[in-house]
């Protein structure tokens, strides 16, 4: 990404502020994988050391990958994870990089989001009201939680957006990307 500054401005004060959603949120959300392996494992000792598989180890894997998936996207795109190709991008100048990313933002990202967002949470109010199960296993699990995630994933994906806009807002300001968070101060987060 470019050079970081240590010039302090409204902007990146705002976005670190909105950077504590992610990291929080992904701390909390990383706590899936627990119950995801567990649930694996339970399967395969179950089908293979004693010839009795699960009727719900499967769904319960898939929703809560699903989730882990979803809800752990903003915390992602706030640690810079998502893929990215840097051919050119690596080589512009801090404000370049800013001018690309806003544009990018707001022509694609928050449409994207949006749109998920509203989606999701016609999803959610129609698997609750209807109390909607999954057909298609013999478990036959409940629906609601695991599209409570989409609607979720909408509105954390969205305020990290706006994070990663006063970034660049404030990149276009001074000519430097801001200090990111270090290691540390997510610990400091997650211990908060």
């Amino acid at each position: 990404m470019g050079a970081t500054t240590s010039v302090d401005t409204a902007l990146a004060r705002w976005a670190r502020r909105l950077d504590r959603v992610a990291l929080a949120s992904g701390s909390v959300v990383a706590w899936l994988i627990a119950p995801m392996v567990l649930s694996l494992c339970y399967e395969v000792v179950a089908r293979y050391l004693f010839n009795a598989p699960t009727l719900w180890a499967y769904d319960m894997t898939f929703m809560l990958y699903g989730s882990f998936f979803m809800l752990g996207a903003a915390y992602t795109l706030q640690r810079k994870g998502h893929v990215r190709t840097d051919s050119f991008y690596a080589a512009w100048k801090p404000r370049r990089q800013a001018t690309v990313d806003l544009v990018a933002y707001v022509v694609m990202f928050f449409p994207f989001v949006a749109v998920f967002a509203f989606v999701g949470w016609g999803y959610f109010v129609k698997a609750w009201v209807t109390n909607e199960t999954f057909v298609s296993s013999a478990w036959q699990p409940i629906t609601w939680p695991f599209k409570l995630a989409m609607p979720v994933a909408g509105v954390l994906l969205m305020l990290q957006g706006v994070s990663e806009c006063l970034k660049c807002l404030h990149t276009l300001k001074t000519g430097q990307w801001p200090d990111r968070p270090t290691t540390e101060a997510v610990e400091q987060v997650v211990t908060a």
